[in-house]
């Protein structure tokens, strides 16, 4: 048994390793923004996407979902602590870079922003290339994307962190809310209320505004009834509400880039 988990744990250190040997040549060549941004330092890590700098102020990276931390008792979820102690590692160096988002609030008063390393290379892309958190695309904050899903892909491929076991969860598997990888067959698409509603097989449904929709290839998403999709986001738990009706699924989750969806 000794051997065996010996050799578990050197595969997995081999992968490590690989990725953190790719993952520069990612980020060299999609992960820089023209700015230089303002130089900050760190005051205290709050989780793995979240930090406090010295001047105070509260910041949530962008471009990164990571596992929560257990609170009042909660426990936390898988890698959530070692995302959060990867995070105070990263910025533990003076010449940290900030980076503010062109929405530069979130509704809970935190600064959205990109943050780099001394050596320049892009801390959110660090942390998904070791498969400590999740690639995400929220505009009009979403200049990096292409840089977060390369640096996903790493880890994705290497099965690191995260990536050990597929955190793909099938829909008709959707119990609460809360961030998910959603995978999924679509069994219906129909425009209402200003919004094109996507219906998986199961209790959840996809929402795109009409005024996002043009981010997406032209005639999709109409045209994907009947297509296996994998979808990220925030899952809505609409059970409860008083306006929802009879018959509607009771997990939403509101697609507001086409980079939060594949098609397979």
């Amino acid at each position: 048994m000794a051997a065996v988990q010996g050799k578990k744990k050197a595969l997995l250190t081999g992968a490590f390793f690989i990725a953190c040997l790719l993952a520069p040549a990612v980020h060299a060549d999609v992960c820089q923004l023209a700015d230089k941004g303002e130089r900050v330092s760190s005051r205290v890590v709050i989780d793995g996407d979240t930090l406090e700098l010295s001047d105070q102020r509260r910041v949530r990276l962008i471009g990164i979902d990571t596992p929560e931390i257990g609170r009042r008792g909660e426990p936390s979820q898988p890698f959530a602590q070692a995302a959060r102690k990867r995070l105070e590692q990263l910025v533990r160096q003076p010449g940290l870079r900030l980076h503010v988002g062109r929405q530069p609030k979130d509704h809970y008063g935190r600064t959205l922003a990109h943050l780099y390393g001394p050596d320049g290379q892009n801390i959110e892309a660090q942390l998904l290339s070791e498969g400590l958190g999740f690639a995400l695309a929220v505009p009009p904050n979403s200049a990096l994307i292409d840089c977060h899903l390369a640096a996903e892909g790493l880890a994705r491929q290497a099965k690191l962190g995260l990536w050990q076991d597929s955190p793909v969860q099938k829909a008709s598997q959707i119990k609460s809310g809360g961030f998910a990888l959603v995978g999924g067959h679509v069994v219906s698409a129909n425009e209402a209320g200003g919004y094109l509603w996507l219906e998986l097989d199961g209790p959840v449904v996809l929402r795109i505004a009409q005024d996002e929709r043009r981010l997406f290839p032209a005639g999709a998403p109409g045209s994907w009834k009947g297509r296996q999709l994998e979808a990220r986001g925030w899952v809505i738990d609409r059970r409860g509400q008083r306006h929802l009706k009879s018959g509607h699924k009771p997990f939403m989750l509101p697609l507001r880039h086409p980079s939060m969806l594949e098609l397979q």
